[in-house]
């Protein structure tokens, strides 16, 4: 299992060595900075997921420095510590960084809440960066499948969504197969291509007949798309 790093940020010694103390012993690594340019550097060095920061600091506060990790570090789940919290504070916290949770000084650390409360962060980091490496994944997928589009202009295509409906279609075959219309053959599991005189099996759909037809499939998050070529001759 990967380890997950926890980052606490607060410009008072004693606060962070009494979390150090108190979560000594927890599954994951905790680091800590005592201001935000420290914690820019342990954030370079080291793969936090998560982010516990004070708002009153020296220097750079920690709303903005908040804001800075969400847009450079969209995985991070951010939380603010504080005891100063005001109503206008919370709006504007929610409102520019979106804050996973609020704790509040004096930490309550002789109960479980605390140690509750990080554990869902790290889980909510870990969907994060799923969801972040499945995004990245899908625009480099997605930018090949385009490419093979470009790159074969004379190769007329259909664009297929997982229910065998035209989502998209080379203008030579816009009239054939218009967008919006289903390709689903009506009794065989499968594509039917009628205009073209061509059936393509589901269980062949990543095969090729390169003489008529290509057929690719893209998957994106949790959907699909089929890419049909058909030849110069088809």
């Amino acid at each position: 299992m990967t380890p997950q790093n926890i980052l606490f940020v607060d410009d008072s010694p004693m606060v962070l060595s009494l979390l150090e103390r108190t979560l000594s012993e927890e599954r994951f690594t905790l680091h800590t900075a005592h201001t935000t340019k420290e914690a820019l550097q342990v954030l370079e060095q080291h793969p936090i997921d998560v982010v516990v920061s004070d708002l009153l600091m020296p220097g750079l506060d920690g709303i903005t420095f908040l804001r800075m990790i969400k847009k450079d570090y969209p995985h991070i789940v951010r939380i603010i510590l504080s005891g100063h919290l005001h109503t206008q504070t919370i709006l504007s916290a929610i409102n520019q960084v979106g804050v996973f949770h609020f704790l509040t000084k004096p930490l309550e650390l002789d109960d479980d809440t605390l140690k509750k409360i990080l554990y869902e962060a790290l889980d909510e980091a870990k969907l994060n960066r799923n969801r972040l490496y499945a995004d990245q994944n899908a625009a480099s997928n997605l930018s090949v499948f385009l490419d093979s589009i470009l790159n074969a202009p004379y190769r007329p295509y259909m664009l297929l969504n997982e229910q065998d409906i035209v989502t998209a279609v080379h203008v030579a075959l816009a009239e054939l197969y218009p967008v919006g219309s289903s390709l689903r053959h009506p009794e065989q599991e499968g594509i039917q291509l009628t205009a073209h005189s061509l059936y393509i099996p589901y269980d062949e759909s990543e095969s090729s007949d390169l003489d008529l037809y290509t057929v690719d499939t893209l998957t994106l998050g949790r959907s699909s798309l089929r890419l049909i070529r058909l030849s110069e001759i088809a």
